[in-house]
């Protein structure tokens, strides 16, 4: 939704690269159509006095769950790179070999960073994919095979899983069970596992789930997964870590996973690329078949991606308790102001899973009687870069998936607005949002009445 300058704006929002994908934003006279609520927010903003979004150096960028901005030593590794490693490295001559050397180390640096076993002939395996989605995908359906069975997944997990989960079920052969939430949206694993696979046919069977919540924030109970996993002969676990990350410490050796998938954009990388971790003995059929990557991902690698993928994650590993820390404690700061910025406006402000464990960077706010979308653009227009949840579903009218299954209601559901923080924000932009939103939320208030939704 967030219609933020393509220029960077000083608190983090994610320029182009010249060593990643070029900006996204599409130019002028091919612009996206906006939703009907844009004529609510414009309603909401009209006579408008306060702080606008002229200057890229105003806004305020709130959507790091969405995408960081490249850090300068990420760039500059990738420059370098480019250089060096510029071949093709499945070419046989020196300059392919060069570059296979580059790509094979970067595998090795995100394998050791993340608790997997590096080398040796009982290694686990690292796949670079085309992105998260790509990752999530092959993970399911590799894991899948050409086998039929049951495949477990739940509201909470990102569109990717839920895509997969769906060519599976047309596949034929497989039955897809929605394992249900509890209110603070985190799975709710039955004390009998067998209640899962009552209408299961036999087969394979995998459980799909997401350690960290795009939607909520909320993390999942790594410990439950595993205690289900012991209790279920041959289930096999695909982690979608996507947003745990930079904020959660990762060991494949720990985790109850076969795969686990992540992308370098959420913490200071490029996009283009993203990786699906492969615990050993776990077997895995490619999705796009070709000699490359052991034969389970066809396509040349991105040399140059890699190297930025595997520097971003060294430094988000390096910073994470400093940094969870910090991030923590700015978005303890932001949920007060914009609760007292709703209380101003006369209306409550809904901190969606407040009580439960939550990755830093994510706060997810309802305001009751405010439409979601309409706010949304009213705060772009203010200067305040914010979502209505992942960016992949984002052009979507209808709530949070996550939020519907977690039985929140519709007040709740429909007003739910998230907001993530990533290395850029600092406490004058957590300041700045609530005088901002002050002004925002009076406006939506009046221009959406009272009791919408």
């Amino acid at each position: 939704m967030c219609a933020c300058p393509s220029r960077p704006p000083r608190n983090g929002s994610p320029p182009a690269s010249t060593a990643s994908n070029a900006s996204s934003h599409p130019p002028r006279g091919r612009e996206r159509s906006r939703p009907a609520s844009a004529h609510a927010a414009g309603e909401a903003m009209r006579g408008h006095d306060g702080p606008m979004a002229a200057d890229p150096s105003d806004v305020i960028y709130l959507d790091h769950a969405a995408a960081t901005r490249v850090r300068p030593e990420v760039d500059e590794a990738m420059r370098e790179a480019a250089v060096r490693a510029f071949a093709n490295p499945s070419s046989l001559h020196a300059a392919g070999r060069d570059a296979r050397r580059v790509l094979e180390d970067c595998r090795e640096r995100i394998l050791s960073l993340l608790g997997a076993r590096a080398v040796g002939g009982a290694r686990d395996r690292l796949v670079f994919t085309g992105g998260a989605t790509e990752a999530n995908v092959l993970g399911i359906v590799g894991l899948a095979g050409s086998a039929g069975g049951t495949i477990l997944s739940s509201a909470r997990d990102h569109g990717s899983i839920r895509a997969a989960t769906n060519m599976l079920a047309r596949r034929g052969g497989w039955s897809a069970v929605q394992v249900p939430l509890r209110t603070d949206a985190t799975l709710a694993l039955p004390a009998d596992p067998s209640a899962l696979f009552r209408d299961a046919t036999g087969g394979r069977r995998i459980l799909a789930t997401t350690l960290a919540c795009g939607q909520t924030g909320t993390v999942e109970d790594t410990t439950a997964v595993a205690d289900l996993v012991a209790r279920t002969p041959g289930l096999a676990v695909h982690v979608d870590a996507t947003q745990a990350i930079a904020y959660l410490p990762i060991d494949l050796s720990r985790l109850p996973a076969a795969t686990l998938a992540l992308a370098p954009h959420k913490f200071g990388g490029p996009r283009g690329i993203g990786g699906l971790l492969v615990r050993r003995g776990s077997g895995l059929e490619p999705v796009v078949s070709g000699p490359q990557e052991e034969g389970l991902r066809g396509g040349t690698e991105a040399v140059v991606l890699a190297v930025g993928f595997a520097r971003a994650l060294e430094v988000a590993v390096a910073e994470r308790v400093a940094e969870t820390a910090r991030i923590t404690d700015l978005r303890t700061r932001l949920e007060t102001v914009i609760q007292a910025a709703a209380a101003a406006s006369g209306l409550r402000a809904v901190i969606v899973s407040e009580t439960a464990r939550r990755v830093a960077h994510i706060t997810t706010i309802a305001f009751p009687g405010v439409d979601r979308q309409t706010l949304v653009i009213a705060a772009d227009l203010a200067g305040v870069c914010v979502a209505t949840g992942t960016a992949c579903a984002s052009g979507s009218s209808e709530p949070s998936p996550a939020l519907v299954a977690a039985g929140l209601g519709e007040a709740v559901t429909r007003s739910a607005v998230r907001f993530s923080l990533g290395r850029d924000t600092r406490p004058r932009d957590v300041e700045q949002v609530g005088t901002r939103l002050a002004d925002v939320l009076r406006r939506c208030a009046r221009a959406d009445g009272p009791g919408a939704t």
